[in-house]
């Protein structure tokens, strides 16, 4: 009679607890996981390409190199040395190139956003450098907030050259350019300002304006522009 017993016990324990199925173990936590969900996935197997995204946006917009010059007040030249990958656009012509195309500038530099999320996270190595050395006056940029189309600022990291640029960048809104490492001498207009680490400068960016890196090193520097 014994093992009839074990086996009724058995079958009312089982019974009694139903088997549930295994969940799969949650990976990550905190910002992490926020990151996972809230933020788009960058598209994998294929890298992103500044000069075929200006080169689509402009013939989806039907425009002729011509066409899109004389909309941007921009040489027709320089554009195609643009969509060639052979120049990089400064900062102000990212905003005329946005508001052109009436997008902003965070959608010239990631196409795959459709819907516009809460909030933009780019960690440390993943800036999206769109300016190779020497391709514009020796400026190298760092886009860091390309993850958002929809805002009122649009920040970068610059590193000016260190030689002085010959030309002046204008454009409309304001400008705020804080020293995180170096110093740099900035032309505004006649005026020539110096800034050291932790320094701020703001100022009307339709003020001619260019910068340059003092001492043997460049510096390092957040830039924010108003957005279109």
């Amino acid at each position: 009679m014994a093992p009839n017993i074990k086996k009724k016990s058995a079958e009312r324990t089982s019974l009694a607890k139903p088997a549930v199925p295994a969940s799969k173990p949650f990976r990550g936590s905190g910002q992490k996981a926020i990151q996972s969900e809230l933020v788009p996935a960058p598209t994998k197997g294929r890298s992103f390409s500044f000069k075929e995204r200006l080169r689509d946006l402009r013939t989806s917009h039907g425009l002729s190199l011509e066409t899109l010059a004389q909309k941007t007040g921009l040489t027709k030249g320089f554009l195609s040395l643009v969509e060639r990958g052979l120049k990089a656009p400064s900062i102000s012509t990212l905003l005329r190139l946005s508001e052109t195309y009436n997008v902003s500038v965070g959608d010239l530099l990631d196409e795959r956003m459709s819907l516009d999320p809460a909030y933009s996270l780019v960690r440390k190595a993943e800036g999206r450098k769109y300016a190779k050395d020497g391709s514009l006056f020796g400026y190298r940029y760092e886009a860091i907030a390309f993850h958002k189309a929809q805002k009122k600022m649009e920040p970068f990291l610059v590193s000016p050259p260190v030689r002085v640029p010959k030309k002046f960048f204008q454009h409309s809104g304001d400008e705020m350019v804080y020293v995180l490492k170096g110093q740099v001498q900035i032309h505004l207009g006649s005026d020539q300002v110096m800034l050291f680490p932790g320094d701020c400068l703001y100022f009307d960016a339709t003020t001619p304006h260019r910068s340059r890196s003092v001492g043997k090193e460049r510096a390092l520097t957040l830039v924010v522009v108003t957005a279109h």
